[in-house]
């Protein structure tokens, strides 16, 4: 008998013991959901810093207007 043959047959039976496949296939689906959840942090992180940016850039836009001033017509 192949000592290799011997631990994958071995090892096949623990990991059926162990890790039935209904617990293989729940832990699939927790990882696809993990990664869609950080998926959808990261595109809504992405949105708010871009609004944040743009807020930021419009607030530095804006020219102070001094009260003291008046407004003349060219003559």
């Amino acid at each position: 008998m192949d000592i290799q043959h011997f631990f994958s047959t071995m090892g096949d039976k623990i990991s059926q013991f162990f890790l039935p496949n209904q617990v293989l296939e729940n832990i699939l689906v927790m990882k696809v959901a993990i990664i869609l959840v950080a998926l959808s942090l990261l595109i809504s992180s992405l949105a708010i810093l871009i609004l944040a940016l743009s807020h930021h850039r419009f607030e530095k836009s804006l020219i102070p207007v001094k009260s003291n001033s008046s407004a003349t017509l060219p003559k």
